[in-house]
């Protein structure tokens, strides 16, 4: 469905190229979509979105980012499974394979006496402990560059830390301290893709105590921490683009983000007033880019 919303209306496809221009080399990429397909394409071979991840790196920072504090587990589990699959091709296929096993194991918990679930949770086991794992190493350097972020845009000296709701517990541990709410709930209840992250400032938790200030300078935070591992990964900083800028930003987290783009070798960034420093600017009227 979300691959049908970016075809316009009464339009049954939609097409996007693009090139990428390095110091090592130069690469076409070709995206088309149609009604729930899409055909991804470099330099006219057939890709999967795991392979343009690798060649195309980019961030984007938008007001919504808020919602990494203040939303669902879910958004939290997105951010942290989208950066660590651009980071890493073994994470983006374990999370894949997993996603399949969890599938597949609660058709067997619905399906009484169902004789595949002990293989279904063998596997949930092997492939969730590796993917915990892995989240837990990441999450480490997440928050160093995060809290060097967050000392840079607040105006106090607080300490932002996350952590993982497992919490770095065996899953083998979590999943039988939760068999009694399987069985009854006949759904698979631990695991990554139940997992969150839980971020503090000090000692008190950001999601439940802090403002909306303190929300908005630690989702940056984060988006800004996503920026730096994707620049550590390719020996390059990635494509920037901010949406809507001034959007809810007060002057000195404007400021930052504005310096953060006019630092980086490209940014697109979008508002309802120019950015002090810019290359092109572009205006969108009715739909219709002009320059």
């Amino acid at each position: 469905r979300r691959i049908d919303n970016l075809i316009s209306h009464n339009q049954t496809e939609a097409y996007v190229s693009l090139a990428i221009k390095s110091e090592f080399a130069e690469r076409k990429i070709e995206i088309g979509l149609a009604k729930g397909h899409k055909t991804i394409k470099i330099d006219s071979q057939n890709m999967r979105a795991v392979d343009l991840a690798k060649e195309f790196a980019a961030v984007l920072i938008r007001p919504e980012d808020a919602s990494l504090v203040h939303g669902s587990p879910s958004k939290r589990r997105a951010f942290l499974d989208s950066l660590l699959s651009r980071l890493s091709l073994r994470y983006a296929l374990l999370l894949k394979e997993y996603n399949r096993v969890v599938e597949q194991r609660n058709a067997a918990l619905k399906n009484y006496n169902d004789q595949s679930l002990p293989i279904w949770t063998q596997k949930f086991l092997e492939l969730g402990s590796e993917i915990m794992a892995l989240r837990e190493r990441a999450i480490k350097r997440i928050a160093e560059i995060a809290q060097e972020t967050y000392l840079e845009l607040a105006s106090d000296s607080k300490e932002l830390r996350l952590s993982l709701q497992s919490r770095g517990r065996d899953l083998e541990d979590l999943y039988l301290e939760s068999k009694i709410e399987e069985e009854q709930r006949a759904i698979t209840v631990v695991g990554p893709h139940r997992d969150d992250i839980a971020i503090f400032l000090d000692n008190y938790s950001v999601q439940t105590f802090g403002s909306r200030g303190e929300a908005r300078t630690s989702s940056l935070a984060l988006k800004v921490a996503e920026y730096q591992l994707l620049k550590e990964k390719h020996g390059f900083a990635p494509l920037l683009l901010l949406d809507d800028f001034s959007a809810e930003l007060d002057l000195n987290r404007r400021g930052f983000i504005l310096e953060l783009a006019s630092n980086t070798p490209q940014a697109i960034v979008t508002g309802t007033e120019a950015p002090p420093k810019y290359e092109h600017i572009y205006q969108v009227a009715g739909g219709v880019v002009g320059g």
